[in-house]
């Protein structure tokens, strides 16, 4: 529902400033048509980002037939800064933007499950849930692109690019919600780590980013991204060294949206308000063969939301 939602936000906010763009606007300086249009526009600035996501992971056995456990982090909030700049040349139409982020994640939770399997540790359905603290978010985009269509006042452009999106999390207390007996049971006390779980998705962007002015001051902007996308994980059971740390990796894809409200305070200084929405999945595998105790490598699908809000700052020069 929250995709479905954010899509039509977009696609609406987008539609109601091309039609915007359709009527009468008091033109900006460097469009007006008896003004000399610069050679490069320049903007760079600041941005704090609240978001949320989930997180989940589904482990099955070495055939991928047969689901072991799912693991599944919720309400991961996260609060995050960031620099960002993005630079034209006006006469070649040829861009390039990007943004560094980094934040923390200080709450959430994880329900680990694992499923009954006959002759194993876990003969009977287990679900626990533990607290999640302590996580981080660090995040990097740069992108190139041209602006093939463009106006006095509007500007469509195609880009390719790469990004970065790192999350971890840090559970700690673990409490049975189901029947199983023998595990958490009793309860650990919420002072003791027991998983960690540390993702790194590198991700090809390549998508389209636009802008429209409204009115002489506010403007609408936005960019959208499919992801072809790599991912490189380790998983810690601080309670189990003999599966401690398990490397995970997996190849996927993804997509990215944003859009952004814009208002010149000046000809020089701005500010802005926009949404976010980060998607990525994965399928490969989890190497139990590399832990201290051996295993064969097992089936793993990776996926991975984040969603939120930000507010903006920026210096832009023409």
């Amino acid at each position: 529902m929250r995709r479905v939602v954010l899509t039509c936000v977009v696609l609406c906010g987008l539609s109601a400033g091309a039609a915007a763009a359709d009527g009468p606007v008091v033109a900006e300086a460097a469009v007006r048509g008896d003004a000399v249009a610069p050679v490069f526009s320049f903007e760079g600035g600041l941005r704090y980002w609240y978001s949320s996501g989930e997180a989940s992971k589904d482990l099955y056995d070495s055939r991928g037939t047969v689901m072991v456990s799912r693991l599944t982090y919720n309400d991961v909030v996260a609060s995050s800064g960031e620099v960002f700049f993005d630079a034209t040349h006006n006469p070649t139409g040829i861009f390039i933007k990007g943004f560094l982020g980094a934040g923390g994640i200080p709450k959430g939770s994880l329900n680990d499950e694992d499923f009954a399997q006959p002759h194993s540790f876990v003969e009977i359905y287990s679900n626990t849930l533990s607290g999640q603290r302590g996580g981080r978010l660090s995040y990097f985009t740069a992108d190139v692109g041209y602006n093939f269509w463009t106006t006095p006042r509007s500007r469509i452009g195609a880009l390719v690019g790469y990004n970065f999106w790192n999350e971890s999390y840090h559970t700690f207390h673990c409490a049975q919600q189901a029947a199983n007996p023998r595990i958490c049971v009793p309860a650990i006390t919420t002072n003791v780590g027991v998983i960690s779980q540390e993702n790194d998705w590198h991700s090809l962007r390549l998508g389209l980013a636009g802008q429209t002015q409204i009115t002489e001051r506010l403007s609408l902007s936005g960019d959208v991204a499919v992801l072809f996308t790599r991912l490189d994980g380790k998983d810690q059971h601080h309670l189990r060294p003999e599966i401690n740390p398990i490397p995970e990796d997996g190849n996927g894809h993804g997509i990215q949206l944003e859009a952004m409200l814009n208002y010149n305070v000046t000809d020089l200084f701005n500010i802005g308000i926009g949404g976010r929405y980060w998607r990525a999945v994965s399928a490969g595998y989890e190497h139990f063969e590399e832990t201290p105790g051996g295993g064969r490598p097992q089936v793993l699908h990776w996926e991975a939301e984040r969603y939120g809000v930000f507010g903006q700052a920026s210096i832009k020069f023409n």
